[in-house]
């Protein structure tokens, strides 16, 4: 079996709101949406695109950040 590799050993991609709704945990894209509202995740546009993206890195150390 492979060795999984850290995430910040990986490229850091801009994903979209449902990628990263999909490795967080979440069946809806509109809970990254809050995060970014609330300041907790940065969010990334392309040119003139409207669509918001997150860097792989950032949402990855997400967990990290927010401690109860």
């Amino acid at each position: 079996m492979d060795k999984i590799k850290r995430y910040d050993k990986q490229a850091n991609h801009l994903l979209n709101l449902v990628q990263a709704a999909h490795i967080l945990g979440y069946k809806d894209y509109r809970m990254i949406e809050t995060l970014i509202d609330q300041g907790l995740l940065q969010a990334h546009t392309i040119g003139k695109s409207k669509r918001l993206k997150v860097f792989y890195h950032d949402l990855m150390e997400f967990p990290q950040k927010v401690k109860p």
